[in-house]
């Protein structure tokens, strides 16, 4: 309950579309990643996520995967 309380909100804006747009362009990634990997760009923050494989072909994308601490 703490996290959600925590947790910030972004929204989807023109600077993420347009890098959604040149991700899915260069990576071979579903749409919703490529979402998720240019809102966390934009936004200056790290994603954590177990699935490594698919974002890190992601350039820019900083990734940590919690099961690996």
């Amino acid at each position: 309950m703490i996290f959600i309380q925590t947790a910030h909100e972004f929204r989807l804006t023109e600077d993420i579309i347009a890098l959604t747009i040149e991700i899915r362009r260069s990576v071979k990634i579903k749409l919703p990643d490529a979402i998720i990997a240019a809102s966390a760009i934009v936004n200056e923050c790290t994603l954590i996520t177990r699935n490594e494989k698919d974002f890190a072909r992601v350039d820019k994308l900083n990734i940590i995967n919690p099961h690996h601490l």
